[in-house]
This record gives structure tokens, C-alpha cells and sequence, in this order.
């Protein structure tokens, strides 16, 4: 076995049947690939990321095992799930019993008629090598469709577990394709969990047609041993509107790379982030919005709370071309440092070549305020349980915008056990 610079790794995956329908793409991926040496800190995209443990590390494929996933089970989705463990899709944990009439929701292996636009969206290109050796190398994934005027009441499940056996470290390469067509609406909860040391390399492509409708909630709470960089590409057309939630809570290194483009006149867009980290937890958020046409709007506002000796990174840029005048643009970065020797690398960015616009954005990072622990214990709050309320209230904001009811209360949970705020279980 060897790390993911060397050779044989990519031979192991080589030996994984790869679909002659995704010739193309695989192609075109490895040939990008071949010029692409491993990512460091010497690039400007990966200047405070430090790869050094995941290049160091042998992996092996992940085979399909068990998987006990009875507490991740959504109530509200229990006829509209589809769960992959370690890369393979696992029929046995899965439910796709309540679609409504008409709605797809299948594994790529199996969804013919997703192969025309796989990799349309996420394509291969030479800045980025992870999603190059996902476009080169999946077996399987998810393929969503919701066809037009057609609004799905239950929400989407996907979910992606990794789990290893035995002491060699697993990866797996997740892929997600959604289309909503003309006028449909919907939910999507995209989550990613596991035990123990392993990465997870995932691709997901979202198209949302005129008029279309999303709620994305896209979970990460791997292993704190694991390793997980996912890459989102979404298209968003005429009138449709697009709201990505981001939790970032596990993975001892994670890195998240939306990019969004506003492809139509009357897009909106509404992507959102929470990274909570402790210990020497490292999440890394690199975004672009990507405005082509006049008369669209984005909102941005990313969050983050550091403990012990964990960082944080946002490179956040909107992007504002020639001719895109009426555009309504506004991006917030907002970070919390629990610790002393807890760091935040903050950098929005706004590139604006149109004349009438409405864009603004911008960073604060700071500690809790001594006047608000005063005033919380002024009320006969301790010192402890004042700094969870208010570590909490930080978060509460984006957890309280989740749809999904059982969802919403697991979140809010996992949060509080991180920030140990078990006087406020009866919010959950």
C-alpha cells in the first residue's frame, strides 16, 4: 500500500470497474491529474492548510460492511434514503419506498440517464486534484431528479458511512448529482459519518432549473481520526433559489469548496456555514460565488468556534462579472476563539467589473464578551454554564434555520455536547 502521491494507489482504484459511459470525464481527469503534483502550503488555495498527515498516510479501498445507523435515521425521511458505506451502496440500510410519482432517487451505478451531465457542472480542471481523482476514479454515488412543478414533501436523504476494519487506513470517493427541473422543489440532508482513520473524497453536482427550489443540509461529522474534502458545484437558473447549509463538526482535517454560479436572471442564493472545532481539529472553507448576469442575489455567512489548539480557514470570494449589473451581493465571516492557542484564518474577497451593484462583506473574529459573562452571572449563571449559553447562542443561529425537525434537534444536541451547554438540553 502506498500514500496518495505514489503510484500504486491509484492502481488500486484503477482495479475498481469504472462504467464506460463516464469514459470522458475519467479521461479528461487523468490527464489533469498527471500534471498535478501533491497540494502545500507554497499555494495560495492551500496556504494554511497543512496536508502533511493525509500525504504521510497508506490507505486501502473500503469494502461494503454492517453499519449500525439507527440513530442518524430521519423519522421524516424514512422511505426516501439511500446510504453508501464506504463507497458502496448498501440496499439493506436503504428506503426509497415513499418517493412521490415521477421523483428519482437512485445510485449512479444504476441511473443510465445521469450520465450526459456528470461532470458538467464539477469539471475537471488544474486547481484542483481531489476532485480530479474523484472524477478519475468513483464507482458509485447518488443520482437525485425531481421532475418540473413537482414539490417533494419529505427531504432526501443521503448518507455516506465509513467504517474500518482492522489497522489499515479505508478511503472512499462519494459522488452526489442533483437535477430539479423547472419549477420543482425539495429538500436534501447530505451527511457524512464514521469510525475510525479513513478519508473520503466527495464530488456533488446540483443543477436547480428555472424556478426550482433547494434546502441543502450538508453534515460532516466524521470520525475525529478522518480526513474529508468534498467539492460542491451547483448551477443556479432563472428565478430558481438555492439555500446550502454547511456543518463542519468531526474530521480531524476538512476542507469544503462550494462553487455557485448564478447562471440565469432572478437567481438567489443563501450558502451558509458552521465549522465547530476543538482539540487540533483543522476545517477549511474555500467558496466562490460566482455572479455572470444581471439581477441576482447571494447571501454568505459563515461561522466559526475554535477550542483548544484547532484552526479555522475561510477564503471566501464573490465574484461580480462584466454586464452583471442589479447584483445584490453580502458575505460575512464571523468567528469565535474559545482558546488562547485556537486560530482563524479569515479572507473574503469581493472582484467587481459592473458599475451598479449592491455587494458588501466582511470579517470579525473575537472572543466572548466580558460584559455579557457579567451580566449572565449577574442572573446567578456560574462562569462555565454563561460561556456555554453564549458559545451556543453563537451557533443557534444557523442551526434554527434547519427544516428538517429531527435533524435540527440532533444538530443542536451534537453541538451542545461540544460545547458542554447541558443546562440547555430542553431547547433541543
Amino acid at each position: 500500500m502506498a500514500s496518495l502521491t505514489e503510484t500504486s494507489l491509484l492502481s488500486d482504484l484503477l482495479a475498481e470497474p469504472r462504467p464506460s459511459t463516464w469514459a470522458t470525464l475519467r479521461q479528461a481527469a487523468e490527464t489533469s491529474l498527471q500534471a498535478q503534483a501533491f497540494p502545500t502550503s507554497r499555494e495560495e488555495d492551500w496556504k494554511y492548510t497543512d496536508l502533511k498527515a493525509l500525504r504521510d498516510t497508506s490507505f486501502r479501498p473500503g469494502k461494503l460492511e454492517d453499519a449500525n445507523i439507527s440513530e442518524y435515521i430521519l423519522p421524516e425521511a424514512r422511505g426516501t434514503r439511500l446510504v453508501f458505506v464506504n463507497g458502496h451502496f448498501a440496499p439493506h440500510l436503504s428506503n426509497t419506498s415513499a418517493l412521490a410519482p415521477g421523483v428519482r432517487m437512485l445510485t449512479l451505478a444504476c441511473a443510465s440517464e445521469a450520465a450526459a451531465g456528470l461532470g458538467s457542472l464539477a469539471r475537471p480542471e488544474t486547481s484542483d486534484p481531489f476532485a480530479n481523482l474523484n472524477h478519475a476514479r468513483f464507482t458509485d454515488g447518488a443520482y437525485l431528479f425531481v421532475p418540473k412543478n413537482v414539490r417533494v414533501e419529505a427531504p432526501l436523504h443521503v448518507l455516506f458511512v465509513s467504517q474500518q476494519k482492522g489497522s489499515d487506513a479505508t478511503y472512499s470517493l462519494p459522488r452526489v448529482h442533483v437535477v430539479l427541473e423547472r419549477g420543482a422543489q425539495a429538500q436534501l440532508v447530505e451527511e457524512y459519518l464514521g469510525q475510525g482513520h479513513y478519508f473520503t473524497n466527495a464530488v456533488v453536482e446540483v443543477h436547480l432549473h428555472e424556478g426550482a427550489t433547494l434546502s441543502h443540509e450538508r453534515v460532516q461529522r466524521e470520525s475525529k481520526e478522518a480526513f474529508h474534502i468534498t467539492s460542491l458545484a451547483a448551477r443556479v437558473d432563472r428565478n430558481a433559489r438555492y439555500v446550502c447549509r454547511t456543518l463542519s463538526l468531526g474530521a480531524r482535517l476538512s476542507r469544503q469548496t462550494p462553487k455557485v454560479r448564478m447562471a440565469e436572471e432572478g437567481a438567489e442564493l443563501e450558502l451558509n456555514g458552521l465549522a465547530l472545532l476543538d482539540q487540533d481539529q483543522v476545517a477549511d472553507t474555500h467558496s466562490l460565488i460566482d455572479h455572470t448576469v444581471p439581477h441576482c442575489s447571494s447571501r454568505q455567512l459563515h461561522k466559526t468556534i475554535v477550542d483548544g489548539q484547532s484552526r479555522g480557514i475561510f477564503n471566501g470570494k464573490i465574484f461580480v462579472h462584466p454586464g452583471a449589473q442589479q447584483t445584490d451581493a453580502q458575505q460575512q465571516a464571523r468567528s469565535l476563539l474559545l482558546s488562547e492557542s485556537a486560530r482563524v484564518d479569515a479572507k473574503p474577497e469581493l472582484e467587481i467589473f459592473a458599475d451598479d451593484v449592491k455587494c458588501a462583506h466582511g470579517a470579525a473574529i473575537g472572543q466572548l464578551d466580558p460584559e455579557e459573562l457579567f451580566y449572565l452571572q449577574s442572573r446567578g449563571l456560574n462562569l462555565k454554564t454563561a460561556r456555554n449559553l453564549l458559545t451556543y447562542g453563537f451557533a443557534a443561529e444557523l442551526l434554527a434555520a434547519i427544516p428538517v425537525p429531527s435533524l435540527r434537534r440532533q444538530l443542536r444536541r451534537a453541538v451542545m455536547a461540544r460545547t458542554n451547554a447541558s443546562d440547555l438540553e430542553a431547547l433541543a
